[in-house]
């Protein structure tokens, strides 16, 4: 499972690409290749958006469990 911080690093690397789409759309003109490109960056930065919001609300919602609460591992493994 992903944690936030994993999708925050997948969000900023995916602006960075999104950014570059844009960036060469401006420069070389908007070509069929280049609003797709931006179009697809841009709906995966925003789905990716919306999903780190989604676990900073979990996280906020639900702390992480106590030491208590955390399963142990049994003896025969350490």
């Amino acid at each position: 499972m992903i944690n936030k911080s994993r999708l925050g690093v997948l969000l900023v690397r995916t602006g960075l690409f999104f950014a570059a789409a844009v960036v060469i759309g401006v420069v070389y003109g908007w070509s069929s290749f280049a609003v797709i490109a931006v179009a697809l960056t841009g709906g995966a930065t925003l789905v990716q958006l919306g999903g780190w919001l989604w676990l900073r609300r979990a996280e906020q919602r639900d702390p992480a469990p106590s030491d208590e609460a955390k399963p142990r591992p049994h003896s025969e493994f350490l």
